[in-house]
């Protein structure tokens, strides 16, 4: 599980890409600046779409990391605990 652990570092770099993304297009659909200051409503929303984003990105990572990491079950790789959770 420890190289799958590390790939564990990406939901933070997909979450702050999204947010930042988000937050540009925004102020372009609004006829803004790109670095015009949101209010609290729009930061709170950027914030929450960019973490879904997020968690649904890496979501599947995290089951396959947890079942390499569980001890009470012998897989032999990757691969085979993605087969075996599919099925």
């Amino acid at each position: 599980g420890f190289v799958p652990g590390l790939f564990g570092t990406s939901h933070g770099a997909l979450q702050f890409m999204a947010y930042e993304d988000l937050k540009e297009r925004y102020n372009n659909y609004r006829n803004r600046l790109s670095d015009t200051k949101l209010n609290t409503v729009e930061y709170i929303m950027m914030a929450a779409v960019s973490k879904i984003f997020a968690v649904a990105a890496t979501y599947p990572y995290q089951v396959v990391r947890a079942r390499l990491q569980d001890q009470h079950n012998t897989y032999s790789g990757v691969f085979d605990v993605i087969h075996r959770t599919w099925r």
